[in-house]
């Protein structure tokens, strides 16, 4: 196929998609690119720890999470061109209560979506999500190595009704080697 030039935006309401191709079964998979948005578009809305949030449509949710309690967002219902962005504003230093982001209605994340995980500190995994998952779960250490501390964020885009994309800034810190997470 020729190589295309653009002069000027290229525009797309549902995400743009890469496409490949299994060499030896002809097998056709689908990547959608870009999950982590552009924020110039949100507002901003500060919370405090709280057992149960619903975050809403299009905002950043600057979250001082610390897990000394249990904390389960529900997200906004998927639908074409909203994002939800978690901005994690705290450290775990004493507590290990999850925090759990479950879908609303019968919405999903897309299937294969990745997360980092370090369950027993310095060996890391990648949990990868399964068919019909509607909930990312992140468990602290009682530490101030966390993955997702000061600073990181959790994106959440949707480019398909009924669908999340997820994507993750955690902390690139050589100590932020604990923090378990995972899809269910």
């Amino acid at each position: 196929m020729a190589t295309t030039t653009f002069n000027g935006p290229v525009r797309s309401e549902k995400g743009f998609a890469q496409i490949n191709k299994a060499a030896s079964t002809g097998a056709i998979t689908t990547r959608t690119l870009g999950t982590k948005p552009d924020l110039t578009s949100l507002t901003a809305t500060v919370v405090a720890t709280n057992a149960t949030l619903t975050y809403a449509a299009n905002v950043i949710t600057v979250n001082d999470f610390d897990g000394d309690v249990a904390q389960a967002v529900t997200l906004p219902a998927a639908t074409v061109g909203t994002i939800v962005v978690h901005a994690q504003s705290d450290d775990t230093p004493t507590g290990t209560n999850t925090l759990k982001f479950t879908c609303a209605g019968s919405d999903v994340y897309r299937t294969g979506s990745k997360m980092e995980s370090r369950a027993t500190g310095t060996v890391q995994t990648i949990d990868t999500s399964a068919a019909s998952e509607t909930i990312l779960t992140y468990t602290p250490a009682a530490a101030t190595t966390n993955s997702l501390t000061h600073g990181c964020y959790l994106y959440f885009t949707c480019h398909e009704k009924g669908t999340w994309n997820f994507a993750y800034d955690l902390s690139t810190s050589n100590l932020s080697d604990t923090g378990a997470a995972v899809w269910s």
